[in-house]
């Protein structure tokens, strides 16, 4: 190894730790200085029988990021944050990174050259390319750009036995991932039922599971591995660098902020704009909006008490656009809690994208005693049944008598859920996994998914069988085994029937002051 062993508490702290509401110890913490020392890493562990679980940014919130074994962290050298191989057209650019580029960094090169990565995260500043890719990232702009997958073209991984495959270069991948693939495929194209399943939720915006959709699409054997890889939470390979594309960077933007008295009324003008060309359609509820405001100072248009829709429209055409969502907002009777507002500066847009992106951190600790803990943070629905899903879903949170703070993407029906739990109750981690049963619940009614962009992990593994049924998750099983067939990459992330709360930081369930 020429990279650093880290075995000391400190490190073993620093690294027990995400954005997740787990803390688990590595035995061992690997900073690798190239891919030839996560290779000799790999014989390693495989001769010792460790786990290794790939580490990004740590901005995770489902736990995937953390691991009993090896945790296999980027350091930040020159290898990991390289960007090259740059080329561009008018219209679009293609560009390769290491799995180490934090997300910000990319964009600023990119940008700088008038393109970007649409797949913005909002966690961009601590987010890295290897663990967007892996998680299936997308976005504010996800409603017109999609996830993550759609700019990746290419992916470089290293696999369970250590090779180095490129999946642009199809002598690099091992024969037995192109005949089983092959008859993986073959097999679901032929399963009448689960081909029909996997196609009616073509539209959903998800990041559950493997990527069996790669599967149904006519693909190279790289392309599909390439897709597979994205949302395989390093439960496939280690993913070392990626060739991604990107887009034309569009400099003229305006927002709108629409206020509602009635969370389901924003709900169902959601389904109304999204039909329109509009770029993003954020939520942000009365409740959320109100901590905000008690915790940092905000811009003008989130000075009223309502619920809000924050809608970007970017072109030439956005002024049209405006007059095209006022006629809209008046001919389907919604009912506005108070005049709609527009930011056409940039200053003003730009305050407006930065308080968005601050909610995550804003709400964390919102008052003494109360947390806002990452449980079922990251559902979504089609969009057309958001407002029922809305209606329902406040009701399991009645039930259960918490409040949550409900904000996220709700334009492609991604929305992020935050129940405020006192923790001096007792039997904390039981009433939180009856509310995640209940929540989860509701969605699979709404035949929605467990995570929309944020992944899998041990907060969600355990509801994978129930959103995709015994078919489909059989054939995500088979996936895992032809990658990794002895489980040594991140195991229990993926699939598990752990309790969520198994390896809660104790911290967590203390009172705050």
């Amino acid at each position: 190894m020429h990279g650093q062993v880290l075995d000391d508490e400190k490190s073993f702290q620093q690294f027990s730790h995400d954005q997740s509401i787990y803390e688990i110890a590595p035995r061992v913490v690997v900073l690798p200085e190239d891919v030839g020392d996560i290779q000799r890493l790999i014989t390693f562990a495989s001769h010792e029988g460790l786990p290794i679980t790939p580490r990004g940014g740590g901005s995770g919130t489902a736990g995937s990021a953390l691991g009993f074994g090896i945790v296999l962290a980027l350091p930040e050298n020159e290898y990991w944050s390289s960007i090259s191989d740059y080329s561009a057209t008018r219209i679009s650019a293609r560009v390769s990174a290491s799995a180490g580029v934090y997300h910000n960094a990319l964009q600023k090169f990119l940008k700088d050259r008038g393109f970007f990565l649409p797949a913005d995260v909002t966690s961009a500043a601590i987010s890295r390319i290897g663990g967007n890719i892996a998680t299936r990232a997308s976005g504010p702009h996800a409603l017109k750009y999609g996830s993550i997958d759609r700019f990746v073209e290419s992916v470089e991984f290293i696999t369970s036995e250590g090779e180095l495959v490129d999946t642009a270069n199809e002598a690099t991948i091992p024969e037995r991932f192109k005949t089983k693939l092959a008859d993986l495929g073959q097999r679901i194209r032929q399963d009448d039922a689960s081909r029909r399943l996997l196609e009616s939720r073509k539209e959903l915006k998800t990041s559950s599971g493997y990527n069996l959709f790669s599967l149904l699409n006519d693909l190279s054997v790289g392309q599909r591995i390439a897709q597979l890889l994205c949302g395989s939470v390093g439960t496939m390979g280690i993913i070392t660098r990626a060739t991604l594309r990107a887009e034309t960077h569009e400099r003229e933007r305006a927002v709108m902020l629409l206020y509602f008295d009635d969370l389901v009324e924003a709900g169902r003008a959601v389904s109304a704009l999204r039909k329109l060309d509009v770029a993003a359609i954020e939520l942000i509820s009365r409740e959320t909006a109100r901590i905000i405001r008690e915790r940092t100072a905000v811009p003008d248009g989130l000075t009223l008490d309502a619920h809000l829709l924050l809608v970007e429209l970017t072109g030439p055409e956005r002024k049209g656009q405006i007059e095209h969502i006022k006629l809209l907002l008046q001919q389907n009777g919604f009912r506005l809690a108070a005049p709609l507002a527009v930011a056409t500066a940039d200053d003003e847009i730009e305050k407006l994208w930065a308080m968005r992106k601050q909610i995550l951190w804003l709400i964390e600790h919102p008052k003494p005693g109360l947390r806002a803990f990452a449980v079922v943070n990251d559902v979504a629905v089609l969009p057309e049944h958001l407002a029922g899903f809305i209606t329902d879903v406040e009701k399991v949170f009645a039930n259960h008598g918490v409040l949550a703070l409900i904000y996220g993407h709700a334009g492609d029906g991604n929305l992020h859920l935050r129940p405020l739990f006192d923790v001096a109750l007792p039997d904390l981690r039981e009433r939180i996994r009856r509310l995640a049963d209940d929540v989860y619940g509701t969605v699979i009614r709404h035949k929605g998914t467990v995570t929309a962009e944020h992944g899998m992990g041990r907060l969600r593994a355990p509801y994978l069988k129930l959103e995709w049924g015994e078919a489909l998750y059989g054939y995500m099983r088979e996936v895992k085994d032809i990658f990794d067939p002895r489980d040594m990459l991140n195991p229990g992330v993926m699939f598990s029937d752990l309790p969520i709360t198994d390896n809660m930081r104790e911290d967590l369930l203390k009172p705050l002051e």
